[in-house]
């Protein structure tokens, strides 16, 4: 919920316009026969928007105040996927491009990441020592 300057002149003005500016406390009878006091508006309308924005505070709580600081930290938190996840695209578009343009690189992709290799070639697979191993000197 924002509160904006405009609603609430809006509203005094209604507020004004439905019973006047009459200074010294005149009473009028509204539509229904009520009686209203009138000419203190201009004094009660901020009142009744004040305690209006209060009473909407309280209903927002501490909690609603909780939630749009959380709502904060995920947006944070989302801005920062999006920037990595776009630096990603990026590093994979690059990455098709140069597969599709450089047989070298075609080669390397398929013997590093699909174990292929061409006739005649030996392969040597390593594995790093187990735990407990003496390093070598």
């Amino acid at each position: 919920m924002k509160f904006s300057l405009e609603a609430a002149a809006s509203a005094l003005g209604g507020l004004r316009e439905k019973f006047g500016s009459v200074g010294g406390g005149a009473v009028r009878k509204s539509a229904d026969g009520a009686r209203i006091l009138v000419g203190h508006t201009e004094r009660a309308a901020p009142v009744v928007v004040i305690l209006v924005i209060g009473v909407a505070a309280a209903a927002v709580g501490v909690s609603g105040l909780e939630s749009l600081n959380q709502q904060g930290q995920l947006e944070d938190e989302l801005a920062v996927e999006i920037q990595r996840l776009g630096q990603e695209a990026a590093n994979l578009r690059d990455s098709i491009a140069s597969l599709r343009q450089d047989p070298a690189a075609f080669e390397v992709h398929a013997k590093t990441y699909h174990h292929l290799v061409e006739p005649g070639e030996v392969v040597v697979l390593l594995q790093p020592p187990g735990p407990g191993a003496s390093p070598r000197r």
